[in-house]
């Protein structure tokens, strides 16, 4: 799987609300609510040849940013998920200052 293909399957949840590692558009404005973030957090090397690495298994952590707790938009992200074979785990979820709610799940995949 590619950083390409789970930028699709998230934007199938939220069209045009998807950004990898930060929530700010081009222009320096921010996202209005809701939206996804997904950023990679870990990438370890898992094979070798030569001595040069040629597959990965990266960490990807996929923040769902809403104004208020939001089980309808949470659980579209799960079945939508699931439904292309990406099986996640609900690490945490917290308020922020502004009383919004990140959702926090990860993903492991591997990359060749």
């Amino acid at each position: 799987m590619t950083l390409e293909f789970l930028f699709k399957v998230l934007n199938l949840v939220l069209p045009n609300k998807v950004f990898y590692g930060t929530n700010v558009y081009d222009n320096g404005d921010y996202a209005e609510m809701p939206y996804i973030v997904y950023q990679v957090n870990s990438k370890r090397a898992i094979d070798f040849c030569d001595n040069t690495p040629i597959a990965f298994f990266n960490s990807v952590q996929i923040t769902l940013v809403t104004k208020k707790k939001n089980p309808t938009i949470e659980g579209l992200l799960e079945k939508t998920l699931l439904e292309h074979d990406l099986t996640y785990e609900v690490t945490s979820e917290f308020y922020n200052s502004d009383k919004s709610i990140n959702r926090i799940y990860q993903i492991n995949m591997e990359e060749l």
